[in-house]
C-alpha cells in the first residue's frame, strides 16, 4: 500500500466554503455571538447583547443567528 499526499492545509478552503453559505450579516452575528460567549454554557450574553454589538434590533439578531445556525448545521449534517 502507498499513500500520496495531494494537498496540505485544505481547511482554509473548507472554512471559506462553509462561510460562503452565510450572508455577511449572518457571519457578523454568529462571529460576534461566539466572541461574546453566546454559545458558552451557561450563556455569557444574550441575543440582545449580540444585537447591541452589531447594531440591530434583538429580533433581527436572533433571526440572523437562527438562520446561520440552521445553515451551518444543515451543511454539516447533510
Amino acid at each position: 500500500m502507498s499513500v500520496q499526499v495531494e494537498e496540505i492545509g485544505g481547511l482554509d478552503r473548507a472554512t471559506d466554503a462553509v462561510a460562503s453559505l452565510l450572508s455577511d450579516r449572518q457571519q457578523e452575528a454568529i462571529q460576534t455571538a461566539l466572541e461574546l460567549g453566546y454559545y458558552e454554557i451557561p450563556r455569557a450574553v444574550s441575543h440582545e447583547d449580540v444585537a447591541d454589538h452589531i447594531g440591530c434590533a434583538p429580533s433581527t439578531a436572533a433571526e440572523h443567528l437562527r438562520k446561520a445556525e440552521s445553515t451551518l448545521l444543515g451543511s454539516l449534517l447533510a
